[in-house]
């Protein structure tokens, strides 16, 4: 395998790993069983942004609210990621994998992860972003929008938002099965169990 393919190798299973991670931390966060995790999570998705509420505004609106966080990229995607990088790396060393693959797949894992898990998740909810208008990825971008939109709307009768947990690709959605294209009715039974379920978010 020649040096030009493996460092294309890398960069591609470093993006890939790091949407497998981001697919399965979200979910994390929408299940309660971690309520630190969940706290400003829920907070976007039942306060900010709820069902019942526009999903677009001027600005986004940021749910970490003086809590610990690095811009508007909160400590329950932080510190799981901080876990995650460092096991990920002395995995790395125990094999002895070469330093010069392990900066690229931590470069790549960070770079992947903030495009998609901050910067793009945001654009999602700002009115007029250039990306509505960008002639090659609109239409991209108007489906990947459609699907957020939807995970922020369906709530199932346990009080769980739980379709639709990529942000811009859905790969592992439809390989796990909560991939989910039809927008539903607002369910108020099922917001009012959410709300129940995470009424910490109202403190």
């Amino acid at each position: 395998m020649t040096t030009i393919t493996t460092f294309a190798a890398w960069v591609t299973g470093s993006c890939i790993s790091s949407e497998l991670i981001g697919y399965w931390l979200h979910r994390l966060m929408h299940s309660g069983a971690i309520q630190f995790l969940s706290r400003s999570h829920m907070k976007h998705h039942l306060v900010l942004y709820g069902p019942r509420q526009n999903q677009r505004s001027a600005h986004y609106h940021d749910a970490t609210d003086r809590r610990l966080s690095l811009g508007n990229i909160g400590a329950e995607w932080l510190i799981p990621a901080a876990v995650f990088l460092g096991l990920t790396l002395a995995i790395f060393h125990f094999f002895h994998v070469r330093w010069f693959y392990q900066a690229v797949y931590l470069i790549s894992t960070l770079s992947w992860s903030f495009l998609m898990f901050s910067y793009l998740h945001d654009a999602m909810h700002i009115r007029g972003i250039w990306l509505e208008k960008n002639r090659w990825l609109k239409n991209w971008f108007a489906g990947t929008r459609r699907r957020h939109d939807i995970h922020h709307c369906r709530i199932n009768s346990r009080g769980l938002m739980d379709t639709n947990f990529g942000i811009g690709l859905f790969i592992f959605d439809r390989l796990f099965g909560t991939l989910c294209e039809v927008r539903p009715r607002f369910n108020a039974h099922a917001f009012n169990v959410a709300r129940e379920r995470f009424k910490s978010v109202w403190h």
